[in-house]
């Protein structure tokens, strides 16, 4: 074993993803990477193919070796780069490269370079033809919740696919001064908080949930939904707002970087996507101990457990997501039960440091 005392050689892992963007798979390659940097088995570095993106500074932090490629996308030079990045692999004499969000070119990197490859499986959508082919050349395959993996035995080798839940570090809660967040967005001091988190896009499902919120406000008018993500549907949504006159009940806030300070302060936690894998915002928002309520795709119902961590509703449902806004908005009692069992949920199977050592066992068994 590479952490025997016969072989004290670190296990060298190289990690690739695409950029650091803001989205649920880069954070948890951060939260990783934060756990095990300093772990004496391994020594990391970082790929990244195409630029540095908004976590770059983050993982700067964490004095990781960091290459970033600027493969120009669409463009035949990315040939170019992906040799040039097998070709390092094998310099480097890497043990393991893990692969996040780059399925088919990460597996075929791990072929030209004679280096085992971990995929991680981070949604549970209708797996395309190349993530399909990356997937079935990787050694080993993790799907981010059991459902996920289930989906991935379809056509992957039984023997090839892992479990990994995704997981967030526990961060203990600075309770900021009440209503500091209500001053700062010049809202009433009688709103009710509904947050979520998430990139602007068709699959997060806010067109839905803004819907829901036109019919939420008539029976409760403090209610105020908070929307933190930036997308390709930015202007979509701005207008769906504007048609429906919910200015003063939904914000669009951007790319926010006060995450926790949101969820502390919000009184619901929501996910209305239409599909997902096991959403990072999700855990962090049981990890803040808030009450959760999200649709029933993906790894979501791995973890809400309707009527008893949460309510779950089906996607795209307008009907049923306004009445579970207006359930928990209305019963403070049955807010607070759920949140106290997402919280021991979460603290009993998703910490990072679970996630972390059964990771590093999964890296283990491939050298």
């Amino acid at each position: 074993m590479p952490n025997s005392p016969q072989n004290l050689s670190p296990v060298r892992v190289a990690i690739l993803l695409p950029s650091l963007q803001v989205g649920g798979a880069e954070r948890l390659v951060l939260e990783e990477l934060n756990y095990l940097k300093d772990d004496p088995r391994f020594a990391f570095e970082v790929h990244l193919v195409f630029d540095e993106g908004p976590f770059f500074e983050e993982l700067s932090g964490f004095g990781l070796p960091v290459y970033v490629w600027r493969a120009p996308h669409k463009s035949i030079r990315m040939i170019k780069i992906y040799w040039d990045i097998s070709r390092h692999l094998r310099q480097k004499k890497c043990d393991v490269l893990h692969c996040h969000l780059l399925n088919s070119i990460g597996s075929l990197l791990g072929k030209l370079a004679g280096v085992p490859t971990v995929t991680t499986a981070h949604g549970d959508i209708a797996f395309k033809f190349w993530a399909r082919f990356g997937f079935k050349r990787s050694a080993l395959v993790l799907g981010c919740g059991e459902k996920v993996a289930k989906n991935l035995r379809r056509f992957v080798k039984r023997s090839k696919v892992g479990v990994l839940n995704n997981a967030v570090q526990s961060r203990p809660r600075k309770y900021s001064e009440q209503g500091s967040l209500i001053n700062k967005l010049e809202l009433s001091p009688n709103s009710f908080l509904l947050l979520t988190l998430g990139r602007l896009t068709q699959q997060k499902g806010y067109d839905i949930l803004i819907h829901a919120m036109q019919k939420v406000v008539l029976a409760a008018p403090e209610a105020v939904l908070l929307i933190g993500g930036e997308g390709s549907d930015l202007q979509q949504l701005q207008e769906l707002i504007k048609l429906l006159s919910l200015e003063k009940h939904v914000q669009l806030l951007g790319v926010v970087d006060n995450t926790h300070e949101l969820l502390e302060q919000c009184h619901i936690y929501i996910n209305s996507s239409r599909w997902e894998g096991l959403p990072m915002t999700l855990l962090e928002a049981m990890s803040h101990g808030k009450p959760i309520i999200a649709t029933n795709v993906g790894g979501n119902p791995d973890v809400i457990i309707d009527g008893e961590t949460g309510l779950l509703v089906e996607p795209a449902d307008v009907d049923a997501l306004s009445q579970s806004i207006l359930t928990l908005l209305r019963d403070s009692v049955l807010r607070d039960k759920m949140a106290m069992e997402a919280k021991k949920l979460f603290l009993a199977e998703y910490g990072i440091e679970k996630h972390c050592e059964k990771l590093a066992a999964y890296y283990l068994s491939l050298v």
